[in-house]
């Protein structure tokens, strides 16, 4: 009996999915605990493997779509074997899709008789691959490849064409282009004697949503390959070559990016949040990095020796790690520190766990790990969730200062910014030092001004000394 999979709920938060690629094709044969394909959370990128073994018979999506938690994902059986019902709705939806999509483009594109000699299929003979069985990104290889489904007999399960048969029906047409083409046909544009247009597929989605047929642009790339700087060219033609400030484009947010956005419109709109900030003497800071960094023999990130200097101050001050519920303050008693990461598809707050059991050494090991898993979205969402307090040292890029925004949940953020020299008067004498801005937002429904002086007041001495956090 064919078993489907369901998109799992990863993390506690989890609605939806995005997929990121398979790692299989439909008629693929794989063993139990196979990695199957990636799809982006809200928080991270995650493998997924399968619990089953046998031929897969249907995958539910295709790179870029978006499935919510509870919906199939993909289907595994005998090969031959039949869909389960809830999969076979899921395939015959996306068939429908492309079948609107293959009217839309049969009324706009016309054969031409070369391009008819070439292919071997008449005008009239021509489908839409409406009633053709096939998955989504089977589909959107024929669709990438101009490849009509309905001239493919399917070698899959119940006449479902499959990948292999879609790329041997490429491979076949490539083979009769050659032998038809005539040695003096002359390259127009960058389409071959067939009509085939050389170009990649991303280039192919953005000629379809611009509704310009391949076709007729010529093509600029490697062997004539149509570029997307020759669909821009097309485009400015299309529209009496508008100013370049006039043109946009548009591009869906990553899974991530979504959640930002909801996460910071969340905290925007429910919480009263205040910054205050306090200027630092940081040489006695950059100093204790200096010397861990030769004693450990390794780089020491910043952030390290600031979360192990700041601990201290917490203590002291337990409205800070702390949170509001409903009428009630809730005070953590531990100490779960989030890490801002710079990542290349966004801001993501990785959280060091019980930051004060930890030395700095080993607290140094720690924010390097989980800033490389974040990195390389190898980072589990366990690892993002729940932080008690949270860091961010965007001087790191450059910023002296700023006024970050609290995540919801907790009740203080600081940020530190870039160390910069300033003169200052020791004993009467003027003196350099590097100086560091500590910025930090509060929820003000728990902290009052005189509070979060108070509490950058001692962070400010902590940090320019070092030492007192021995007491």
């Amino acid at each position: 009996m064919a078993e489907i999979f369901l998109l799992p709920k990863i993390g506690d938060a989890m609605v939806e999915a995005e997929i990121v690629e398979w790692y299989v094709a439909e008629g693929d044969q794989i063993e139990l605990d196979q990695l199957v394909c990636s799809v982006e959370t809200d928080k991270s990128v995650v493998e997924l493997s399968s619990p089953f073994r046998g031929t897969v018979l249907a995958l539910g999506g295709e790179p870029g779509d978006v499935i919510a938690v509870g919906e199939p994902l993909f289907a595994i059986g005998a090969a031959g074997e039949s869909l389960p019902a809830q999969m076979s709705a899921v395939t015959s939806a996306g068939t429908a899709a492309a079948a609107v999509a293959g009217v839309a483009a049969a009324a706009s594109v016309a054969l031409s008789a070369r391009e008819i000699a070439a292919t071997g299929v008449p005008a009239a003979e021509a489908a839409t691959g409406a009633n053709v069985i096939s998955s989504p990104l089977v589909r959107r290889l024929a669709a990438d490849n101009d490849v009509d489904l309905a001239s493919i007999a399917g070698s899959g399960n119940g006449g479902r064409v499959t990948r292999a048969d879609v790329l041997q029906a490429i491979e076949a047409r490539s083979t009769a282009v050659t032998a038809h083409r005539p040695d003096s046909a002359p390259d127009i544009g960058s389409s071959c004697a067939s009509g085939t247009v050389r170009a990649m597929p991303k280039v192919r989605k953005a000629a379809r949503d611009a509704g310009i047929d391949l076709a007729q642009v010529r093509g600029s790339g490697p062997d004539g390959a149509v570029t997307l700087a020759d669909l821009t060219a097309v485009a400015d033609g299309l529209s009496g070559a508008q100013p370049s400030a006039a043109r946009e484009h548009r591009e869906r947010l990553s899974a991530t990016r979504r959640s930002i956005a909801a996460h910071l419109t969340e905290s925007a709109r429910t919480i009263p949040q205040f910054t205050a900030m306090v200027d630092v003497d940081a040489s006695g800071l950059l100093a204790t990095r200096a010397a861990l960094r030769d004693r450990l023999e390794s780089p020491v990130p910043l952030d390290a020796v600031f979360v192990t200097l700041l601990i201290p101050v917490l203590r002291d001050h337990p409205v800070i790690n702390a949170r509001l519920d409903g009428d009630e303050a809730v005070f953590f008693d531990r100490y779960d520190i989030g890490v801002a990461v710079d990542t290349p598809s966004g801001l993501l707050v990785p959280v060091v766990r019980d930051a004060d059991l930890h030395t700095a050494a080993s607290l140094a090991q720690e924010i390097d790990r989980l800033a490389v898993a974040a990195r390389e979205r190898t980072i589990s969402p366990g690892e993002l969730a729940d932080p008690t307090c949270t860091v961010n040292n965007v001087g790191a890029v450059g910023i002296e200062a700023g006024t970050p925004m609290l995540p919801v949940g907790t009740s203080t953020i600081v940020a530190f910014g870039a160390a910069r020299p300033q003169v200052r008067l020791n004993n009467g004498n003027p003196v350099e030092v590097p100086v560091m801005t500590i910025s930090a937002t509060f929820d003000h429904r728990l902290i009052d001004g005189g509070t979060s002086g108070r509490f950058l007041s001692q962070l400010r001495k902590h940090l320019e000394v070092p030492a007192l956090g021995l007491l």
